[in-house]
């Protein structure tokens, strides 16, 4: 059977009324189900305050391909999940996030919904660049007084390893990155992410001296306000980086709770031994740990407007939100987890200031217990996207710099399917698409470097920009740039052009543009349609466009497919290879070598 002769739902536009209900509001859900499935019975399944609650269709209408089965769905808590209940030819089975079951399943692989608050609707529209400021480029102006900790580097200069890697300082700044928004605006990018910009003991600035002032070297207050209005005058979204998790030893909490064992400051912190034994970040002394169970650390860092959560989203800074690092381990310490209330009470204060702000959290593994619409909007996808990506088109040595630990064998599509499943199911929807979707960052290889082949790199950016989430990427990627591990990932931006990839730059900013303009890539909903070793394709559907994806890391069988089954009468080429018509009603895909392609079905 082919996997669109199976009943499909998805809590995307195209099958709910409302993605985004009220509390209290009732919603419609729909499930299709073309007739070569044999079902003919469904019923759906809602817990309600805690006990399940049965729900009867309230209409069943004809398809091309079968029926559409429609329910009406109550929405009275803050994550509403769901699934269907269906009988057919061949026995009773779930409907569940992750495909039909045969077995009972937990509530863990429902759909979800939230009604605690909308992902800002630009997210998902979004393609983000990541800049790491110290590399992308300087101004020249903010570099004459640098600090005793750091060692200068020529801008051309090989990135140093080992403990010299993190006081190497190559005096980017925002200005320099605000002469070059150009270039952003070329590649048709549509938001600009910022690691940390507050003055530190290193080049990462995740060792914070202060929050209440934008670190000199980078310009100061001043050019982060420049950099902000530059970025506003070309369309372009800026958010920066913070750590809600730790500061630096060098930060003058931590200075002052260090000084005085009775001060306000030396509740901020989880001492053993005052002043010099305490908790830090894996063990590592120069980041010691926040404990947020002090009103005062709350009151100043994130709750309410004029925190430094608050103050940076406020004019005249107004950033578009916060990528918040390490959110996994925020709040948490032994017995103590406060990680939930950190995250509702950084959301509420962004949604004071202005729901339109954005709120995503680093999170390099399970995601579903943190990400329930309570407080971050999404998380970076290492666990849905760039993992089971990089396992299928990376190779074996680079995957350890992906996933922290031992590596981890060459997946095949099959596997690299139901992974990518087994996290989207896990997630309401609008976290899903309130997610960063991405292959690398500042704190893995390089992407080009991680993949099998330059090929199968452009293969991996084709699929990362057709997944639910907001796409980002690392600064210079677009030109081919490598790097083995997080710290040379980390090089300068070289800005002689005479070096840079210009038919990786062209394939860049073809496929940057097409997704920053259709709906279906930013808020449609995922459907499979081929789950090979060597091959994986889905849809792409919103309600006024329907596009059909695949990728292939080398040369597969074509792929064969009823029109009448796709709903289609026709496939318009978009990227790579036009379908070969074999019948009236077929179409097959042809790949004879690693590919990405879209075409758009018409009707």
């Amino acid at each position: 059977m082919s996997l669109l002769d199976l009943p499909h739902h998805d809590p995307s536009g195209r099958y709910v009324s409302n993605p985004t209900p009220r509390p209290g509001e009732v919603v419609e859900v729909a499930v299709d189900v073309p007739t070569a499935s044999g079902f003919d019975t469904w019923l759906l399944r809602t817990p309600e305050d805690g006990e399940v609650r049965w729900i009867e269709p309230t209409s069943v209408e004809p398809t091309s391909t079968g029926t559409r089965w429609r329910f009406a769905l109550p929405c009275p808590n803050a994550v509403v999940s769901y699934r269907f209940w269906c009988r057919g030819s061949a026995g009773a089975q779930w409907l569940t996030g992750i495909g039909l079951v045969d077995f009972d399943p937990l509530d863990h692989h429902d759909f979800r919904l939230i009604t605690t608050g909308a992902t800002p609707s630009w997210v998902p529209q979004t393609v983000w660049y990541q800049i790491f400021p110290d590399r992308f480029a300087t101004s020249g102006h903010h570099s004459e007084n640098l600090p005793n900790w750091a060692d200068r580097a020529e801008w051309d200069a090989p990135v140093a390893s080992g403990p010299g890697a993190m006081t190497q300082l190559y005096c980017g700044d925002l200005d320099g990155i605000a002469e070059h928004l150009d270039h952003l605006v070329d590649l048709g990018v549509g938001g600009v992410y910022l690691n940390p910009v507050f003055p530190a003991r290193s080049n990462h600035r995740y060792d914070a001296t202060t929050f209440d002032v934008v670190d000199p070297i980078l310009g100061g207050d001043d050019a982060l306000v420049r950099l902000r209005e530059a970025c506003d005058e070309r369309g372009l979204k800026l958010m920066t980086d913070l750590t809600l998790n730790h500061t630096g030893d060098g930060h003058d909490w931590f200075v002052a709770a260090q000084a005085d064992a009775s001060s306000t400051e030396a509740g901020y912190y989880y001492f053993t031994d005052h002043p010099d034994e305490y908790e830090s970040w894996i063990g590592i002394k120069s980041l010691p740990k926040l404990d947020h169970s002090s009103v005062e650390l709350r009151r100043r860092f994130y709750d309410g407007p004029d925190s430094v959560v608050g103050r940076y989203l406020r004019p005249p800074f107004d950033l578009a939100g916060w990528r918040i690092d390490v959110a996994n381990m925020t709040g948490r310490y032994g017995l103590v987890d406060l990680n939930p209330m950190v995250r509702q009470t950084t959301r509420a204060t962004v949604d004071a200031i202005d729901p339109d702000k954005w709120l995503v959290a680093e999170h390099f593994f399970d995601p579903s217990g943190d990400a329930i619409g309570d407080g971050w909007h999404g998380v970076m996808n290492y666990a849905g996207v760039a993992r089971p990506l990089v396992s299928w088109l990376g190779e074996f040595s680079t995957l350890a710099a992906m996933m922290p630990g031992p590596g981890q064998d060459q997946r095949d599509g099959v596997a690299v399917a139901k992974a990518i499943d087994e996290v989207r199911a896990s997630l309401p929807w609008q976290v899903v698409i309130g997610s960063m979707a991405l292959l690398g960052s500042h704190d893995t290889a390089r992407w080009q470097t991680m993949a099998c082949s330059p090929a199968l790199a452009r293969v991996g950016f084709g699929f990362l920009l057709t997944l639910p989430g907001s796409p980002c990427f690392l600064y210079g990627d677009e030109i081919g740039l490598e790097g083995g591990s997080s710290e040379a990932a980390r090089r300068t931006m070289p800005w002689d052009e005479r070096v840079w990839d210009h038919d990786l730059l062209d394939f860049y900013c073809e496929l940057i543009r097409f997704r920053s303009q259709s709906n279906a890539l930013a808020t449609g909903g995922f459907r499979w349609v081929e789950r090979s070793a060597d091959a994986l394709a889905f849809l792409r559907e919103s309600a006024d466009e329907r596009l059909l994806v695949r990728v292939t890391r080398r040369g597969v069988e074509p792929l064969e497919l009823s029109l009448l089954a796709l709903g289609a009468s026709g496939l318009d080429p978009v990227f790579g290879q036009a379908p070969i018509v074999t019948g009236n009603d077929h179409v097959a895909l042809d790949a004879t070598a690693p590919t990405f392609s879209i075409w758009r079905l018409t009707s």
